[in-house]
Order: structure tokens, then C-alpha cells, then sequence
């Protein structure tokens, strides 16, 4: 047992020194054991492995106003290789590029060759970029689709030490006119500044890098010890091509006071290594304000919140005025609404007995043939129709409204024996479709008494209900030897269906009844649309 801890107390000190140390994981052994995702572009993914020199490896580093790019950043290794997956089917369609320090291209236009070492997964294969010597080295990785030049995804593996940002100029930009002028100074005229309403921004000028966006600007106010400000949003060309250059507005060195710019490298996965931390670089200036304060800030906060108090209330005010109105207007159109209703009621109680009677008077007809079968039948047809009626519905389905006119047609087709069809659209879901409750009665008794009574058995009456687009049309078409439907008559159930439909027209005013009567030599076509009712 003594010998076993001895043998593990000499081993433990062993392997802590070949394992490379992770700032954030602990110790990682890095090795072709470990592979890296470093991005790449549709169907078209780029991995890679490290040597055991490596001593840190940090991917996944989104590049700002570049979406198809992506920063690999390494420290320590030699070599790295680099390899992907593609579908074996789109081998032809990709291409890639590789530079080494930007001015070396070693890959041009390149086809991806299947690694045939390697397992296919699926309908993937492996494709082999390649080993690269990759100490002190910068390498880029453009890849495209050939239907798809314009986008372009770029990898940079970079295996340098990130150096300091050097700033080489600080411009204090000023308005004049139309345009403005530029103040340059060096770093050391820059360390007091004056500013003043004329102040613009202020031009923080660096030495070109190799990686530009991973340097962010900061600028402290220290009286505050507050970070006023912060961007990577570095621009080119306005002093001299291909020198980047950042603006801080005005508006945050406004005020009197002492000032700290810093420059930090950082990757958008964290810093992953202190030599990175280590190139920070610290700027302090001076700045002398002659801009007129009007107000100080605890007063822009106190007239700020009176403001808002008082357009708050306002505000309320006039939407308690608009609900209040609203309501008057809803009010007002029940009201309507109800008075329409009522009418509607007092004519459907005048329709009932107008159709209670004429039935009666088929019964009586009847009896006085001393055709008592036929009277029996059309008095079981009638106790249903009656029982429909005093049920006083104000909408039924179109399966009801069918079955009613159904009964009451075979109550007079046994009076005046003639010929009728009731049919409806495939497409109408008859069950569930509703409309007013014996919308289409008046105008079938109108049909059979003054149009097609007196023809017996040559009288026909086609009634039907068809869908077109969003509005139900209900018809009735007799061969009766009609009417002017230009002229007003003295019949009470056409005058009381007009006016019905007037009635509703004023209840579902979304949704308006349109009532259309052609009458002729050759019979009568009743037609009631029924506009948007589906």
C-alpha cells in the first residue's frame, strides 16, 4: 500500500505538467484527440484539431457587421489541420480559398477532396483541407457556393499574440456651417481638451491591425468611475485608406471633468487567455466645458416627470372623453338595434297567421272535395309547420329552413298537384349555417297562390341555395305567368317581406340583405343575397 501512494504522489506532478491549463475548464489536454467547430457556410461546415503545444484555443468569435465570418484565436500551437463535412452530392458545387499573413494565398478556387481515410457519416463525407504550419501565423479561409458568390464565409485562425492598439492621433471634430473641421492633435496636445456647443466628436485615430474589431474602446468618467461609452465600430478612409479610425459623440465629455479612454482586445467568447488582458491600453485627458447648462440634470428629472404628469393626464382625459363617447354611440345602436328587433317581431307576428290562414284554407278546400286522406295528410304536415312557427326562432339552420318549406310545398302539392325541387350547394354545410327563420316562406306562398295554382300539373317551382365566394344566394323560381315587379299590389305577405328585409338590413348591417324579383311571361325568380353571410 506504501509503495502504490509513493508511485501516485511521483505520477500526479507528471501529468500535470504535460496538461496544457485552461483559464475557464481547468486542465484540457489538447491534441488531434479534440476537434473545433470554426464555422463555414451552408452545408459546407470547417472543423479542426491542435498540437499538444497549444495553449489555448478560442473559437466561435463572431466578427461585428459580418455575418458569415468567424475569428479562431489560438496561442502556442505549431500545427494545425484542418478538415470539414459536405454532402457527397455537393462536392462540385463549393469552393475555398486559404491566405496566410493576408498576402500569401496558398489554396486558390479550390474543389473539396473526400478524405477516403476516413468513415462516411450518412450521405457526408469527409473532406481534407490539409496540415499547415500555423506558428506566429495568420490564416484565412474564404468558402462559397458557385451558385452563390456574393456570400462569402470567412474563418480566421489566428496564432499570434495580440499586441497593444497604439493610437497615433486624437481629433476633437468641430461644426462650422455646413459642414465642420477637423482639430488634430497628438497624444500629448490632446491631454486637455476644450469643448464647447461647436463640439462634434471626438476621433480616436489607431495604427492598422491585423485584427481590427477585436479592439474596444472605452471611455471613463472619472468622477463617476462610470463607463460612459463603448464600440468596436472602427471606420476606414477618412484620413488616410486603411487606417481605422472610431467617433465618441460629444455628448459624452460634455461636462468639466477628468476622462480615461481604454483600448481592449475582446472576443465575444470571453478573453480566454491574460496575454490578451495584458494589451489593454489607458489614455487620461482633461476636459474644459464652456457649454451653456441650462438646466441642471435633478431639475431636467423634476420638470422631466412634471411633463409626463401633466400629458398623462391629458392623455387620460381625452381617452375617458373618446370611451365615454364610444359608449353613447354603442348605447345608441342597441337602442336601434333593439327597436329593430321589435319591429322585426311585429312583423313576423303579422307573416305567422297570414300563413296560418292560407293553410287553414287548404284544409278547408280540401274537406269541401271531400278528399278526406288527402286532408288527413296535409293536417299532419300542418301540426309540424305550426309547431315550427311557434317556436319563434330568429335564426335557423338551412336544414330546417329546407325541411319547412318541404312540408309546406307537399301540404299544397296535394291541394294543386304540380311539380317542385329544393336543392343546395355541395359546399354549404347546411347544419351548421343559419339564417333568419322563414326567410324564404312568403315568397313560396306567393309562388304557389298567384303563379303556378292554376297550372296543376304543369306547374313547376325550383328552389335552391347556393354559395358563391363568401355570400349565400336563395332563390325561387316558378313558372307562373307573373307579375310587374315595378308595380305595388295590395298582397299583404309581399309587403310585409319587403319590409322585413328592410328590418334586417337595419340589425346585420355588415352583412346587408339584397332582394331581387324578375318576373315575366315565363314565370317569376325571386333572389335574397345574403352578402359575406359565409
Amino acid at each position: 500500500m506504501k509503495r502504490i501512494i509513493i508511485f501516485l504522489s511521483l505520477l500526479l506532478p507528471a501529468v500535470l505538467v504535460n496538461a496544457q491549463k485552461d483559464e475557464y475548464n481547468g486542465y484540457v489536454h489538447y491534441g488531434d484527440r479534440h476537434s473545433y467547430s470554426a464555422g463555414g457556410c451552408d452545408g459546407f461546415g470547417i472543423s479542426f484539431t491542435v498540437d499538444r503545444f497549444t495553449k489555448t484555443v478560442n473559437y466561435h468569435n463572431a466578427i461585428q457587421n459580418q455575418p458569415l465570418s468567424n475569428l479562431v484565436y489560438l496561442e502556442g500551437t505549431q500545427e494545425i489541420n484542418l478538415f470539414g463535412y459536405i454532402n457527397k452530392d455537393s462536392l462540385s458545387f463549393y469552393r475555398y480559398n486559404i491566405v496566410e499573413n493576408d498576402d500569401n494565398q496558398i489554396v486558390s478556387d479550390a474543389v473539396p477532396q473526400v478524405n477516403k481515410t476516413k468513415t462516411l457519416y450518412g450521405n457526408k463525407v469527409d473532406i481534407n483541407l490539409g496540415k499547415f504550419n500555423i506558428t506566429d501565423k495568420k490564416l484565412t479561409i474564404n468558402i462559397y457556393k458557385i451558385t452563390k458568390r456574393s456570400e462569402i464565409a470567412t474563418i480566421i485562425i489566428y496564432n499570434k499574440k495580440i499586441q497593444p492598439a497604439y493610437i497615433s492621433m486624437i481629433n476633437l471634430n468641430i461644426k462650422r456651417g455646413q459642414g465642420g473641421i477637423v482639430s488634430f492633435k497628438s497624444k500629448e496636445d490632446a491631454a486637455v481638451l476644450s469643448v464647447d456647443e461647436t463640439t462634434k466628436n471626438l476621433m480616436i485615430v489607431i495604427k492598422s491591425t491585423d485584427l481590427d474589431f477585436v479592439y474596444n474602446v472605452y471611455l471613463k468618467d472619472k468622477s463617476t468611475g462610470k463607463i460612459v461609452f463603448r464600440s468596436n465600430n472602427w471606420l476606414y478612409g477618412y484620413i488616410v485608406p486603411r487606417v481605422p479610425y472610431l467617433l465618441i459623440g460629444a455628448e459624452y465629455f460634455n461636462r468639466t471633468g477628468n476622462y480615461e479612454i481604454l483600448i481592449i482586445p475582446k472576443l465575444s467568447q470571453g478573453f480566454g487567455s491574460k496575454s490578451i488582458q495584458e494589451s489593454t491600453i489607458k489614455y487620461s485627458f482633461h476636459v474644459n466645458s464652456s457649454r451653456i447648462k441650462l438646466f441642471s440634470q435633478k431639475q431636467l428629472i423634476t420638470y422631466g416627470l412634471i411633463l409626463c404628469a401633466i400629458c398623462g393626464a391629458i392623455f387620460g382625459a381625452a381617452v375617458a372623453y373618446i370611451k365615454r363617447k364610444e359608449a353613447q354611440k354603442l348605447a345608441l345602436k342597441h337602442r336601434d338595434k333593439e327597436m329593430a328587433r321589435l319591429q322585426l317581431a311585429s312583423v313576423r307576428s303579422q307573416l305567422n297567421p297570414h300563413f296560418l290562414f292560407n293553410a287553414l284554407a287548404g284544409i278547408q278546400t280540401l274537406m269541401n272535395k271531400n278528399e278526406t286522406d288527402n286532408a288527413n295528410r296535409y293536417l299532419s304536415k300542418f301540426a309540424r309547420l305550426t309547431r315550427n312557427v311557434l317556436e319563434n326562432k330568429d335564426l335557423i339552420s338551412l336544414t330546417s329552413e329546407k325541411t319547412l318549406l318541404d312540408d309546406y310545398l307537399q301540404m299544397e302539392q296535394l291541394r294543386f298537384g304540380f311539380q317542385y325541387t329544393i336543392s343546395a350547394s355541395a359546399d354549404l354545410d347546411a347544419e351548421n349555417i343559419e339564417i333568419p327563420a322563414m326567410l324564404l316562406q312568403p315568397f313560396a306562398e306567393n309562388a304557389v297562390k298567384h303563379g303556378i295554382a292554376e297550372k296543376g300539373n304543369l306547374g313547376k317551382l325550383e328552389i335552391n341555395f347556393i354559395k358563391s365566394e363568401a355570400d349565400l344566394i336563395l332563390s325561387i323560381a316558378d313558372n307562373g305567368a307573373g307579375f310587374d315587379s315595378s308595380k305595388n299590389y295590395d298582397g299583404l305577405g309581399l309587403a310585409l317581406s319587403k319590409n322585413r328585409i328592410s328590418l334586417l338590413n337595419s340589425i346585420y348591417k355588415e352583412t346587408p340583405f339584397v332582394l331581387d324579383i324578375q318576373s315575366g311571361g315565363e314565370g317569376t325568380t325571386v333572389k335574397i343575397t345574403l352578402t359575406q353571410w359565409l
